[in-house]
Formats: structure tokens, sequence, C-alpha cells
């Protein structure tokens, strides 16, 4: 196979692990907000509010679709990458999920933390603002800042699981493509 063809499929193969990815952690993401005692939808209204959105329905959809393009824009890098890589395929599931999650961790120190950090952490009065405008009650920006202080640390959680499911589908996407391009009666 040449190798642009073999990029793009990696490519179109990691932007779908990367949805589906980021899509399974927007849940997790949800049934934390609902631990921590938050709306559902806060992670996402604090990315649209902090991106200048003051309406807060329109920048949970922002701050969501957004979380969908970057995971599934990470998919389409990794993807590039890893179907370069022979050995990949060679690794066993196991291995091949450490992999992930290795990725997501990187993903978590290089994107995540330092957006958080120098991004959203430094808007917090605005963003304490906004939601107890929408939501007609006193919101505490002590309360809003421990939140994001928790989001930040168990956000390494949820991008060693993103990097898991990320490399399971990405593998199985990969496996399933190179196969069905093989001639008849070859097997790899």
């Amino acid at each position: 196979m040449n190798l642009k063809v073999l990029t793009l499929k990696g490519a179109i193969c990691g932007a779908f692990a990367g949805f589906i990815a980021t899509w399974c952690i927007s849940s997790v993401i949800a049934a934390a907000e609902v631990v921590l005692g938050l709306q559902i939808s806060t992670f996402y209204s604090i990315m649209g509010i902090d991106l200048g959105f003051n309406n807060v329905i329109t920048a949970v959809y922002v701050g969501f679709g957004l979380h969908l393009l970057t995971g599934s824009a990470l998919g389409v890098v990794l993807g590039t990458i890893g179907i370069r890589w022979k050995k990949i395929l060679a690794l066993s599931v196991f291995k091949n999920t450490l992999l992930g999650m290795a990725a997501g961790l990187v993903i978590w120190l290089v994107l995540f933390a330092p957006v958080t950090t120098f991004l959203i952490q430094p808007s917090i009065q605005h963003i304490v603002i906004i939601l107890a405008l929408a939501s007609q009650h006193p919101v505490s920006s002590e309360v809003i800042k421990n939140s994001i202080t928790n989001i930040l640390s168990g956000a390494v959680t949820f991008h060693l699981l993103w990097g898991a499911i990320f490399s399971f589908i990405m593998r199985s996407a990969i496996r399933r493509t190179l196969i069905t391009e093989q001639p008849q009666g070859v097997t790899q």
C-alpha cells in the first residue's frame, strides 16, 4: 500500500477513534460533574465562557463541539503517526492500550494542563459571574476554583481512559482496514 493511502487511512481511523473516545469521555465528565455536585455541562460551559460566549447555552454547545473537534484532531495526528509505525500492529492489546494511555497522559500534560492553568483559571471571576447570572443563584468563585482544581487533577484519569479507548478503537479500525485491503487468501 502506498504511503499516501496508508497515511490517509491512519488519519481517517484516528479521527474516528478520537471522536468516539472523546464522546465516551464526555459521558464520564457528566458523571463526574454529578458526583462533584455541579450541573451537568459545567465543564463545557466553562470552556465556552472562557472563549467569550456569555450565553451559557451557547457556551455549552461551543465547549462540547470544540472538545469533540479537539479529540478528533488529536486522533488524526496520532493515527497518522501510528499507522506509519509498523511495530504498533504487532503489539499485544495490553501494550497497545498502555501506549494509548501514554498518549493520553502526554495530551493532558501538553494541552489540557496548560490550557486549564493559563487560560481557564485566570478567567474564574468572569466565569462565576456568567454562571451565577444564568442559574440565578449565587456561585462561589471558591467552589468553581476548587472544581477546576479537582477537574485538573481528575483529568489525568480521564485522559488515561481516553488513551485506552482511543488505542482500542484505533487498533481495531486499522487492523480491519489493513485486513480488508489484503488480496483474497492472504492472512496476517
